[in-house]
């Protein structure tokens, strides 16, 4: 019974999704303004706030790692690094599933814009969640298996740098330390 009523909203919830056919771009309407707004408009309006908020969550993480703990003369806590990097994971979740529900643009190099970004936010959440995987390992007295994921973590780096933003330059070169001193302390606890 109760998997057919959330199979029922779930259909339900879905026809309220579906775009309309009776026109090729659905204007999205801002709230309480009455000014319609394209995908660009949403777009762009997603991604500066996504870059706020991943900016912000990135140095959380960075604060949190063995070496952003000893800068702020604070101790270091693995269950704490694992929560900034799952908040980071989430937000990157967020804000990747917010800007692929975008559907029509006018401009191309938007479109564009958000396809690479979309390939961004994969990479942070990749990193992100590996980050979060080795603190969660470490907490068990797992170094070795909190190594194998910090260094899937710095792969995953490689790619946030590759497709990232040049605003976020500096923290991913930050974050890549710090993940290059988690992986020499894990290396040191296994021996």
């Amino acid at each position: 019974m109760i998997l057919l009523t959330c199979a029922l909203f779930m259909v339900a919830a879905a026809g309220c999704m579906v775009p309309s056919t009776s026109t090729t771009t659905p204007p999205i309407t801002a709230a309480g303004t009455g000014a319609h707004q394209t995908g660009d408009a949403v777009f762009l309006s997603l991604y500066d706030t996504a870059q706020s908020d991943i900016e912000s969550a990135l140095e959380r993480m960075n604060r949190h790692f063995p070496v952003g703990a000893a800068t702020r003369g604070a101790p270091y806590l693995a269950g704490e690094l694992r929560s900034s990097a799952l908040e980071l994971r989430a937000l990157a979740d967020t804000s990747h599933t917010s800007m692929i529900r975008i559907e029509s643009f006018q401009e191309k190099e938007n479109e564009v814009g958000r396809n690479e970004y979309l390939k961004y936010l994969s990479a942070i959440r990749k990193v992100a969640g590996n980050t979060a995987d080795a603190a969660a390992a470490e907490m068990d007295l797992q170094f070795g298996l909190a190594q194998n994921y910090a260094e899937s973590a710095r792969n995953a780096l490689k790619d946030a740098v590759e497709t990232g933003e040049t605003e976020h330059r500096d923290l991913l070169r930050e974050t890549g330390v710090s993940l290059d001193d988690y992986i020499l302390k894990m290396r040191e606890k296994r021996v």
